[in-house]
């Protein structure tokens, strides 16, 4: 399994949950205790534009429609441009650098992590194979590193010994599961 594998599958996960959605979820508060549900779907936006960018793609306009809708065309965008760019070398990601083959990751991590958050605020689940959430957990391993516990994500809590891999993956990224 590689990126472009993975988050066609993380995407349909994320889409599933967004699609759901009814204008009153929008307010509602999600995991990230800072947001809501509709400011972690436009934060996939952002990031999926920030991820184009970086893999070259000129600087999208303003997007209308659903949150699903904004978040769909941002991350197919992304994923195109991705492919178009190809995985050699390294790029600039905010303030690391990264090889760009790990940098194109954070793709699938966003929309199942947040995806999740968007299903638990709503009181609904997001269903990925435990193959994608596995290969996901991987990645977030290299991408998540020390520097940045307590700026992007919170420290990790504990999954048990039972967990699902979905489950480790968002103990990972420090949501409780």
């Amino acid at each position: 399994m590689g990126p472009f594998d993975c988050a066609p599958v993380t995407l349909a996960a994320c889409q599933a949950v967004l699609r759901r959605l009814t204008e009153d979820d929008l307010a509602r508060p999600t995991p990230c205790a800072e947001y809501t549900v509709g400011e972690v779907g436009q934060h996939v936006v952002r990031s999926m534009a920030l991820l184009a960018s970086v893999a070259g793609a000129a600087d999208g306009s303003t997007m209308a429609g659903s949150l699903e809708e904004q978040v769909t065309v941002s991350a197919e965008a992304a994923l195109a441009t991705w492919r178009r760019r190809g995985l050699g070398g390294s790029v600039a990601v905010g303030r690391s650098t990264l090889p760009a083959s790990l940098a194109v990751e954070i793709i699938p991590l966003e929309l199942l992590v947040h995806g999740w958050d968007i299903a638990r605020a709503t009181g609904s689940g997001i269903d990925v194979p435990p193959e994608v959430a596995g290969y996901v957990l991987g990645r977030a391993r290299e991408l998540v590193t020390p520097d940045k516990r307590g700026r992007s994500f919170a420290a990790e809590v504990p999954a048990g010994p039972q967990a699902t891999v979905l489950e480790r993956l968002i103990a990972f990224t420090g949501r409780e599961p």
